[in-house]
């Protein structure tokens, strides 16, 4: 019996091969995701497992389907589209909600500790201003033509004195177009006849009230008038108002201060301070609202503020021009108070139903902002 050996056919070796392939797929990740892209494909490539460190711990406990299936896959080409350009809408300025002022304050002796409004661009352009004391003893039909004459050439701002007993509602109705305010509550206190005496009134086309109040300036000055002892508090009525075509911020400020120290010092009971010490604390009171207001723009002080330039260092000349301001006047104790960056354009009197004169001032701001 003949032997027959069995025909084995021989594989081909499969080791080159292995090695060709895993080459070849570790070359084809790194082309994929670019140089620098993982740290874990070259150390797919050198046989390491994903995860572990690069110094290459052996991947024998891991199949090379879950070293493909941790692997991250190829990033997808998409085509951008070119973003489209808007055309910027236009802005307007930015303007504060509107406000009817605040209700209650001035009540004690000290300034604002703070005020409710935005920060003013540069107020450009030219601005006018109307200062008057219109007493309360004056009729009707004298008021009415003053309030008039203070608002006939269409002035920005108006602040007046001595009209407790005129309503903001009455003093509108005679100059349509014209907002008013002044703190609604009335000091009850010993001296607080004089809580009510001031206003701020504007032109509602061109301004909008942002916020409005009031500070006590003198408690209890005690003195004697026409042989008649008083005891007066002193006030000081503010609104900030914003421009309504830019948004610019104006304060402006009527006062009207105590009755002349260095020309009436007697004083009745025993007070701490003398008339002249009551007189300088309420300017410093005024100058410290004043300083708050001017963080948010410009500010402008008017009023009959009963002293003159010259008679000391506690005057409203000095302590304003102290603090940075200049002023106009009448040729008495009606003052208009700016700061020493704008300039006055023009400035008149005109005759009131009054004992004081009223001025009305032109000022071109200069570009004047918060300061």
């Amino acid at each position: 019996m003949s032997r027959h050996r069995a025909r084995v056919r021989k594989s081909p070796p499969l080791f080159p091969v292995a090695v060709v392939l895993v080459a070849a797929l570790s070359i084809g990740v790194v082309a994929t995701l670019g140089p620098g892209r993982d740290a874990n494909v070259a150390a797919l490539a050198a046989g390491a497992t994903l995860g572990s460190p690069a110094t290459g711990t052996p991947a024998s406990s891991a199949s090379p389907e879950t070293k493909i299936a941790e692997a991250p896959a190829p990033p997808q080409r998409i085509r951008a589209r070119p973003a489209r350009r808007h055309k910027p809408e236009p802005r307007g300025p930015l303007l504060a909600k509107a406000s009817t002022g605040r209700a209650g304050t001035g009540l004690v002796l000290g300034p604002i500790a703070e005020v409710e409004a935005p920060v003013s661009p540069p107020v450009e352009g030219t601005i006018s201003a109307s200062v008057a004391n219109l007493p309360n003893r004056t009729s009707d039909g004298g008021f009415a033509s003053s309030i008039q004459a203070l608002t006939g050439d269409g002035q920005d701002f108006v602040m007046l004195n001595e009209v407790s007993r005129r309503s903001v509602a009455g003093i509108q109705s005679l100059v349509p177009g014209y907002g008013a305010y002044r703190d609604p509550q009335a000091d009850p206190s010993t001296g607080g006849v004089q809580s009510m005496n001031n206003i701020v009134m504007w032109r509602v086309d061109r301004w909008n009230l942002v916020d409005a109040g009031r500070v006590k300036l003198v408690d209890n000055d005690t003195g004697f008038l026409n042989r008649q002892a008083f005891t007066w508090d002193r006030y000081a009525t503010w609104a900030t108002l914003q421009r309504k075509e830019d948004g610019a911020i104006v304060s402006v400020v009527s006062t009207h201060m105590p009755t002349n120290p260095g020309k009436y010092p007697r004083q009745h009971g025993r007070p701490a301070m003398s008339r002249v010490e009551m007189y300088g604390r309420g300017m410093d009171v005024l100058v410290t609202t004043v300083r708050e207001l001017a963080l948010h723009g410009p500010v402008l002080v008017g009023g009959d503020m009963n002293s003159h330039d010259g008679q000391g260092a506690w005057t409203a000349a000095d302590k304003m021009a102290a603090a940075g301001f200049n002023y106009v006047k009448d040729r008495g104790v009606m003052y208009l108070f700016y700061q020493d960056t704008v300039q006055p354009v023009s400035t008149r009197e005109i005759g009131v139903a009054s004992d004081h004169p009223a001025i009305i001032t032109a000022l071109d701001m200069s570009g004047q902002g918060p300061s």
